[in-house]
């Protein structure tokens, strides 16, 4: 296995004790993409770097708060263009092409959401994770009910303030070691999907 100094600014220590699971799991994880993401490949270097990494990603992808997958992405991709985490959004961007087949709609959001076709709740959802990433301080009660007259319970708002908290430490790390986009990202799920339903 090549160095991560060819997918980073670091030469990470290899320590080679990856255990059954964590095996497993990069395994999946480079069969559903096709190639080993930069950030799976720089985690995988230790067990416990991968293991703790992947529990918190876990946690906060959690589907029993209300939020869907697309929102999820939306979430990550907007996080990602807040912060400018080139990484992030060339990742991101790419699963959220896959998810809507909708181009355009990806463009908006790795660049300016606000310029995009969203619903009220989207709308709600984004503004309030992006004030998480520039304002968390300033969040107040009037903050939480415009998430809660769009139909956001308070399990719902949590995760959404869970999922802009992990992913903006996971940009800002991307970013200190210089973590660089496999040129897939940019190619993967450019076909003409037609559009799918992107604002409910």
């Amino acid at each position: 296995m090549a160095g991560t100094l060819d997918v980073c600014g670091l030469n990470l220590q290899e320590h080679d004790n990856l255990d059954a699971d964590m095996k497993r799991v990069v395994k999946g994880i480079v069969k559903k993409y096709g190639f080993m993401p930069h950030f799976i490949r720089v985690f995988s270097t230790d067990n416990q770097r991968l293991k703790v990494f992947l529990q918190l990603y876990a946690e906060v992808e959690r589907t029993d708060a209300g939020l869907t997958h697309l929102e999820h992405e939306m979430i990550a991709l907007v996080s990602a263009a807040t912060n400018g985490c080139v990484y992030c959004t060339a990742h991101h961007g790419a699963l959220l092409r896959g998810v809507t087949g909708d181009a355009l709609f990806t463009e908006y959001l790795s660049r300016n959401y606000k310029l995009a076709d969203l619903s009220p709740r989207h709308r709600a959802m984004l503004d309030f994770t992006v004030k998480v990433h520039r304002q968390a301080e300033a969040i107040e009660e009037e903050d939480r009910d415009r998430l809660r007259d769009v139909g956001f319970s308070d399990d719902g708002i949590w995760a959404i303030a869970s999922l802009a908290a992990f992913y903006a430490y996971a940009n800002r790390v991307a970013q200190a070691i210089g973590l660089r986009p496999a040129p897939q990202y940019l190619e993967m799920n450019r076909g003409d999907h037609g559009r799918k339903a992107a604002t409910g």
